[in-house]
C-alpha cells in the first residue's frame, strides 16, 4: 500500500501510528492510512522526539516540490503537517535518525557516516563511517549508540566516534532494533532479523519469539508487549512481544 516504508513511530500526543514512506508521511486511524499535510516528500529518516507532536525527519523533496535534493534535518512541531529546515539542507540525507533530549544521531547516506548534534540539530560533529541499516540511542545513556550491520550488532560508547562489536551478539543479525521506552525495560532491546523473527535482549541474553513474518523495514517498541513493525510495505502490531502480528494498515 505504501511502497517502501522507511520508518514508523507511535505519537503519544494523539495515540496514532505515523508511517514515513517514499510518498510522504501517513498516520493510521481505524487501520486506514491518511496522508499528513500537503507535502509528499520522500521521508527517509524519521523519529518522534517528545510528547508534544515534535517530529524530526530527513529525505528528498517530492518531484513537484522545490528544495535541495537532500533536505538535511527537518523539524515539525505540529505532528508532520508542516516542516522547517533545521540544518544541513542540500548536504545531508539521513537514512536513520535517533534522538534523546537535545542529542541527535543521523546516518548520513551522502557520506556513509554518523553525524551527531548536541544542540537539537543546530550544529553537527562527524563520527565514524559505518555501513549500518538502523541506529538506536540508549535512552538512559546518550553516548551509547547501537547500529545494525551485516557483520552483526555494533555499539559505540563514545557518542558515535567509534564502534565495536557488541559483547552479546544476537544469534542472527538484526535488520532493525529499538530500545524499550525508559521505565519499561531498563535498557532492554528488541529487534527483527532478516526473516522478521523478533529477538529480545533481557538479563544479558537474547531470546527469540514468533514466526517468520518477511523482510522487515521498520520497528518501534511502544511498551513491554506492544511492538509496531513494517513487513513488505505493510504495517503490523504485536500485542504479545512479537509472538504474533496483526495487520493494521489495510484499507
Amino acid at each position: 500500500m505504501f511502497g517502501h516504508v522507511h520508518d514508523l513511530a507511535f505519537n503519544p500526543a494523539d495515540d496514532r501510528v505515523y508511517v514515513a514512506t517514499h510518498h510522504g508521511l501517513f498516520f493510521l486511524e481505524n487501520n486506514t492510512p491518511h496522508p499528513v499535510g500537503d507535502s509528499r516528500q520522500d521521508t527517509m529518516g524519521f523519529t518522534i522526539t517528545g510528547p508534544d507532536n515534535d517530529f524530526l525527519a530527513s529525505g528528498h523533496p517530492a518531484p513537484d516540490e522545490e528544495g535541495p535534493t537532500n533536505l538535511g534535518l527537518l523539524r515539525s512541531t505540529d505532528a508532520g503537517r508542516t516542516w522547517e529546515e533545521v540544518s544541513l539542507g542540500g548536504q545531508s540525507d539521513f537514512h536513520a535518525l535517533t534522538a534523546v533530549d537535545e542529542r541527535i544521531y543521523g546516518l548520513d547516506s551522502a557520506t556513509g557516516s554518523i553525524k551527531r548534534s548536541d544542540d537539537g540539530g543546530s550544529t553537527w560533529k562527524d563520527g565514524a563511517a559505518i555501513a549500518a541499516r538502523d541506529l538506536d540511542v540508549d535512552p538512559a545513556d546518550p553516548d551509547r549508540l547501537l547500529a545494525t550491520t551485516a557483520e552483526g550488532l555494533m555499539v559505540s560508547t563514545d557518542a558515535g566516534t567509534s564502534f565495536q562489536p557488541a559483547a552479546a551478539q544476537p544469534p542472527k543479525a538484526l535488520i532493525v532494533l529499538d530500545h524499550l521506552p525508559p521505565g519499561e525495560g531498563g535498557g532492554e532491546l528488541v529487534g527483527l532479523d532478516s526473516t522478521g523473527v523478533a529477538w529480545r535482549f533481557k538479563a544479558g541474553a537474547w531470546s527469540s519469539s514468533g514466526m517468520q513474518q518477511g523482510a522487515p523495514e521498520a520497528l518501534t517498541a511502544v511498551d513491554q508487549s506492544t511492538y509496531l513493525a513494517a513487513f513488505n510495505t505493510q504495517v503490523y502490531r504485536s500485542a504479545d512481544a512479537g509472538k504474533t502480528w496483526d495487520l493494521i494498515s489495510a484499507p
